[in-house]
């Protein structure tokens, strides 16, 4: 692989995204949908903010909300509401198939050029591209929260950077994805089905369904209600059975939901915006106790933040390297012909 021809395909998928149309509305709304979410977390910011102060918070609020609340809707729209995963699919459901169906492809391969250096030049094309627009997304977030007057500290700004670095890596992910399908599939019509099936097996199917099966196979049914009239030996027992059995089921279903961007992507996002939910979540602590753990635990900073995400870290990363190798091996073996 020649470095210099990677550079110049690169460049040239880069700038053939930078100046399509599409790209355009992609920026357009991502940006729309930023301000829209931003000004409405700067809104809750606020309220969550005198809230606490004056000790009326409807929530559970161990600690003062910082900056990073704002960006709790924000990564809701990004993840849940799918719009990181519509952008990451529409940069690369058509890299392949769309030179294979426009017959386009045996023409290029034609010239001085080998594929590995085509197949990684696009893909770096794509990533270059979904940089850009997350750049811009992330500074539109920061132009509105100054100019509503929120000037976030360092410790802020660091977790700004987490968040804006998970964020990338989900649009990927999903990028990954649908370069997978253009790969593998002959047109565009075909790649970006599969590809929304792939997304739709591994948000959905496999969470759930993998959690529910291996839950029914390795746990077995949950244990048989017991008489009303029942011993306080019999409820003892039965309440043990009960923790031992649902302990075991969340077990398997944390294991399966690892398998879901858009869970992973929530659950390390979590600890950034919204610390006293993350804590109360891993503690497990009931109503009353949130005022006595108030006082005994200590918000979580940036690095411990890292500290107790890092395995979901790498997880997420993870998803992009096994969608893009396995791109790569089929595009290195394909029959073009």
């Amino acid at each position: 692989m020649d470095l210099t021809r990677l550079a110049i395909i690169s460049r040239k998928e880069f700038t053939d995204h930078i100046l399509s149309k599409r790209l355009f509305w992609i920026i357009i709304i991502f940006c729309l949908v930023l301000v829209i979410e931003t000004a409405s977390g700067v809104d809750d910011y606020n309220n969550a903010l005198e809230s606490y102060k004056s000790g009326t918070s409807g929530e559970y609020l161990l600690f003062q909300p910082s900056a990073l609340r704002v960006f709790s809707g924000i990564v809701s729209s990004i993840c849940v509401d799918g719009l990181g995963i519509v952008i990451g699919l529409a940069l690369g459901f058509d890299l392949i198939s769309g030179e294979r169906e426009g017959r386009s492809i045996k023409t290029i391969l034609s010239q001085p050029l080998y594929r590995d250096e085509l197949i990684n030049g696009k893909a770096i094309g794509g990533i270059m591209a979904l940089t850009t627009i997350s750049i811009a997304g992330f500074i539109i977030i920061f132009a509105v929260m100054l100019i509503l007057g929120i000037v976030p500290d360092i410790d802020e700004i660091l977790g700004i950077g987490l968040i804006w670095l998970i964020t990338l890596l989900f649009m990927i992910a999903s990028f990954t994805v649908s370069l997978m399908t253009s790969v593998i599939a002959n047109t565009n019509s075909g790649s970006l089905i599969l590809a929304l099936a792939i997304i739709f097996i591994l948000l959905f199917i496999i969470p759930i369904g993998g959690g529910e099966l291996g839950t029914y196979l390795l746990v077995g049914n949950p244990p048989e209600d017991i008489p009303d009239m029942a011993s306080p030996a019999q409820l003892a027992a039965y309440r043990a059975d009960q923790d031992e059995y649902y302990g075991d089921s969340m077990a398997i279903h944390d294991f399966f939901y690892t398998f879901s961007i858009r869970d992973v992507y929530q659950q390390i996002t979590l600890p950034i915006t919204m610390p006293s939910g993350y804590v109360i979540n891993k503690v497990g602590l009931d109503f009353d106790s949130v005022t006595d753990l108030a006082q005994t635990v200590e918000e979580p900073t940036f690095w411990t933040l890292i500290e107790d995400q890092w395995i979901k870290i790498i997880v997420f990363i993870m998803w992009p390297v096994i969608f893009f190798g396995i791109a790569y091996v089929r595009f290195m073996r394909s029959d073009l012909r």
